[in-house]
C-alpha cells in the first residue's frame, strides 16, 4: 500500500468514530445546553454591557479633558467653571450622542482645576438580571498657565537723582526691564507696562482732561481734572498762568470746583486776579487734616489742579514789623506777613512738578523706551504718593481704563518701586498743598505709603521695592522692606550698577514666572 492509502484509510476512521460518538451523545449535549444557555448568554450580555460602559468611560474622560481645557481658560470661578464644562457636555457631548448621562464636579486648587465627571451607563442585557445601570466616573486636571503681564513701575524722579547723573543709571535699568520683558514674552500684547515717575506730586498731564498726551481724546473723554476759569494746559513747566498737569489729593469733604479757601486748613491757592485775603493759608492753625484720600476712600477722584500760589500784588517782606521770615520759609518767593497771617508770592505755579508725566498702562515697547527719556531730576520726596498712583495706575476702575480685573487670573499685576531718599516734608509744595503747613508729617505719609502697600498686597499685586543709594535711612529700608510682597522681593542698591542688576533680576523673575503667551 502506497503511503497516500494508508493515509486516507486513517482519515476515514477518525471521521466514522466521531459519527458514532455524535450519535450516541447527541441527548446528553442537548440538555447541558438547556442548562447552561442562560449563563452562557447572561455571561455574553455582562461582557458586552461592560464593554460599553468602558468606552462610555473612554468617552467621558476625552470629553472631560476638553471640556475642563475649554472651561479653565474662560474663568477661575468655581462655580462658573462647572457651569462652563456642564454647558460645554450639553452642547458637544449629549446624552443622546453619548448614552449617559453627566454631573461635574470641579476644585480649583492655585493654579490647578481638577474636574471630576461622574456618568451612568444603562444597561441592555445585565437588566435581565436586575442590573438596570453601571456608574463610570473619570477625573481630570488642568494647569492654568498665566498669559499675562500688568507692571507699574513707580521711579524717583526727585532732585537728589541728578547726584552722578543717579537718573541715568534709572534710566539704563528702567529701559533694561522693558526689553527684557518684551523679549522674553512669546506676544507682546501679554506685556503691558505703566510708568508713575515722582517726587513731591504727579503729573497726570493732559489724561485729567480726557486726553491723550497728542490731544487726542483718551478712552471716553471723562476728565478728572477740573480747570479754574481762565487757567488752560501748558506743556511749559515755566508758566506763570498754566496748569503743566500736576494734581493734588482730596479735602476729607469731597472735591468743590469752586473753593479756593477751606476755613482752618491748609495749603489753598488764590486764583489769578483776586487778593491773598482770605484765599491764603493761616499760619497759626495746626488741627486739620483735610487730604486724606490716597487710595482707599474715593481714589477714583476728581481731583483738583496743583498749583502753587499766583502772583499777587501784596509783596511786603515779612520785617519790619517783628515778625519772622522763617514764618514763610517754605514760600519760595516773596512774601506778606501781618499779627496773623503770611501770605506767599510766586510768580511759578508748576514749581516742583515732575517733568515726565504717568504713562497709563501700555504695550507699545518704542513708546515706553522713549517716555524713559523724559524724566528728569527735580523736587522732594512723596514716596507715598508715588504708591498711590501706582495703585490707580494698575485699577481696572476710573480714572485709567487699561487694566484687567483685579481677580482675572490669567494677568497677573506686579508695581516695582524704586526710591534715593527718605520721605520728607521740606520743599515748598506738594500733592498735599503747602508741605508742613497742612497738618501732614513724615510719619503720617510713612503711614499712607504702609497703606497703600498693603491695599496692593490685598488685591493680589507681587510688589516689589527697590532702595537706592546709601543715604537711605534704615526705617525707610524697613518701610520699604515691610512693603514688599515677601522679604525677597525686597532689594537694596547702594550703587548704579547694582540698581540697573535688580531692574534685570526683577524682570527676569517676571518673565519666567508669569508671561507664557
Amino acid at each position: 500500500m502506497t503511503r497516500e492509502t494508508i493515509l486516507q484509510k486513517a482519515w476515514e476512521g477518525v471521521r466514522s468514530f466521531c459519527r458514532r460518538y455524535a450519535q450516541d451523545t447527541k441527548g446528553t449535549i442537548a440538555v447541558a445546553f438547556g442548562i447552561m444557555a442562560p449563563l452562557l448568554i447572561g455571561m455574553v450580555g455582562m461582557s458586552l454591557d461592560y464593554s460599553q460602559a468602558y468606552l462610555v468611560r473612554s468617552r467621558l474622560a476625552q470629553a472631560l479633558d476638553a471640556a475642563a481645557l475649554a472651561a479653565a481658560a474662560y474663568s477661575a470661578d468655581e462655580a462658573e467653571i462647572e457651569q462652563r464644562v456642564q454647558d460645554f457636555f450639553d452642547a458637544n457631548y449629549p446624552e443622546a450622542k453619548l448614552g449617559f448621562t453627566f454631573d461635574p464636579i470641579v476644585v480649583v486648587n492655585g493654579d490647578e482645576v481638577h474636574v471630576t465627571g461622574n456618568a451612568t451607563y444603562h444597561t441592555m442585557f445585565l437588566k435581565v438580571l436586575g442590573i438596570t445601570t453601571i456608574d463610570v466616573s473619570a477625573s481630570t486636571t488642568v494647569v492654568r498657565e498665566i498669559q499675562g503681564l500688568e507692571v507699574a513701575l513707580v521711579l524717583d524722579n526727585t532732585g537728589s537723582m541728578a547726584t552722578n547723573d543717579n537718573i541715568g543709571a534709572l534710566k539704563t535699568g528702567t529701559e533694561n526691564f522693558i526689553n527684557i520683558l518684551f523679549d522674553n514674552a512669546s506676544d507682546p500684547d501679554n506685556v503691558r507696562i505703566g510708568m508713575v515717575p515722582f517726587a513731591n506730586s504727579i503729573r497726570v498731564g493732559r489724561y485729567g482732561l480726557g486726553l491723550n498726551p497728542d490731544g487726542t481724546t483718551y478712552g471716553d473723554g471723562t476728565p478728572f481734572v477740573t480747570l479754574p476759569s481762565g487757567v488752560s494746559y501748558t506743556t511749559n513747566r515755566s508758566s506763570s498762568t498754566g496748569w503743566y498737569g500736576c494734581v493734588v489729593e482730596h479735602m476729607d469733604e469731597g472735591y468743590d470746583p469752586a473753593a479756593t479757601h477751606v476755613a482752618n486748613s491748609y495749603g489753598q491757592l488764590w486764583r489769578s486776579g483776586t487778593s491773598w485775603d482770605g484765599h491764603g493759608w493761616d499760619a497759626t492753625v495746626n488741627t486739620n487734616d483735610p487730604y486724606d484720600f490716597d487710595v482707599l476712600d474715593n481714589y477714583e477722584g476728581p481731583w483738583d489742579i496743583y498749583m502753587f500760589g499766583k502772583t499777587i500784588n501784596y509783596d511786603a517782606a515779612c520785617t519790619g514789623s517783628g515778625y519772622s521770615t522763617s514764618r514763610c520759609s517754605n514760600c519760595g518767593g516773596d512774601t506778606y506777613c501781618n499779627s496773623t497771617y503770611c501770605y506767599c508770592r510766586h510768580s511759578a505755579p508748576n514749581q516742583g512738578c515732575p517733568y515726565a508725566n504717568i504713562m497709563p498702562l501700555n504695550n507699545d515697547r518704542d513708546e515706553l523706551l522713549a517716555h524713559v527719556d523724559t524724566m528728569q531730576p527735580d523736587g522732594n520726596t512723596l514716596g507715598n504718593i508715588g504708591m498711590a498712583w501706582g495703585y490707580r495706575v494698575l485699577s481696572p476702575e476710573f480714572p485709567f481704563e487699561e487694566a484687567h480685573e483685579w481677580d482675572n487670573f490669567f494677568w497677573k499685576k506686579a508695581v516695582v518701586m524704586m526710591t534715593d531718599g527718605d520721605n520728607t516734608e521740606n520743599g515748598t509744595y506738594s500733592s498735599f498743598w503747602f508741605t508742613g503747613k497742612n497738618n501732614m508729617n513724615v510719619t503720617k505719609f510713612n503711614d499712607r505709603f504702609a497703606e497703600t502697600c498693603q491695599a496692593l498686597k490685598d488685591q493680589g499685586v507681587a510688589v516689589y521695592t527697590i532702595t537706592f543709594t546709601s543715604g537711605i535711612s534704615d526705617a525707610t529700608k524697613d518701610y520699604f522692606r515691610e512693603c514688599a510682597t515677601s522679604e525677597d522681593q525686597y532689594y537694596d542698591a547702594p550703587t548704579q550698577e547694582e540698581l540697573i542688576d535688580v531692574f534685570e533680576t526683577i524682570a527676569r523673575e517676571l518673565s519666567n514666572l508669569h508671561i507664557k503667551g
